[in-house]
């Protein structure tokens, strides 16, 4: 009977203390239960994902600034090529003489040599030195022109309007005026080179 008790206290005693051990391993269990998946517990510091950050010593591309368009460009005054200044001696275009006679007409000191300029409305231009050497201005209008100490030589002045124009110093030499209107407003005849010759009626009036 001694040995009965002692073995029913000794399995008592073993039952009591697994009794003892259970609560802590039933804590562990439902901690880890509650742990994963769990949206409530907030992520470990190592998993948030960094805040992305600028490299020291890094190159930062710049905006290219956009070119204006050429649109703009139009809001910009153009200078014409025949207002603007020309090369000293150099002979103007048709295209320029005309664009400075519709500005200002200002043609003084200007090359016109051997030019046409056949029936050009010149009239109250300022010629003044200006060089019409070999130009041909027939039937032009130079009425009440200055051409003051212009070069004429050499030009074809046919039936040209030189109405109270001012000669004074220029060059006709070889200049044609056959049918010319001179400064006096009478007609050069027929051979009239360099000089205005008075035209001379085929029959004399009876």
């Amino acid at each position: 009977m001694t040995l009965f008790r002692v073995f029913g206290v000794a399995a008592g005693l073993y039952v009591a203390a697994s009794i003892a051990g259970l609560p802590s391993s039933g804590v562990w269990a439902a901690e880890g239960a509650g742990g994963v998946g769990d949206s409530a517990v907030p992520a470990a510091s190592d998993q948030v994902s960094p805040v992305p950050q600028k490299s020291v010593g890094a190159v930062v591309p710049k905006k290219r600034k956009k070119k204006k368009s050429l649109a703009k460009s139009k809001n910009v005054r153009k200078i014409s090529p025949a207002i603007a200044e020309t090369v000293p001696g150099k002979r103007l275009s048709l295209e320029e003489v005309l664009a400075l006679v519709k500005a200002n007409r200002d043609l003084s000191g200007k090359n016109l040599s051997g030019m046409s300029l056949v029936g050009v409305n010149l009239s109250k231009c300022n010629l003044k030195g200006a060089d019409l050497s070999n130009a041909n201005l027939e039937r032009a209008d130079l009425g009440e022109a200055d051409l003051e100490r212009a070069n004429l030589a050499g030009a074809n002045l046919k039936m040209v309007s030189l109405k109270l124009s001012g000669l004074a110093g220029a060059n006709l030499e070889n200049a044609t005026l056959d049918g010319a209107i001179w400064q006096d407003g009478r007609i050069c005849g027929k051979g009239s080179l360099g000089m205005c010759r008075e035209s001379v009626p085929l029959y004399s009036a009876k």
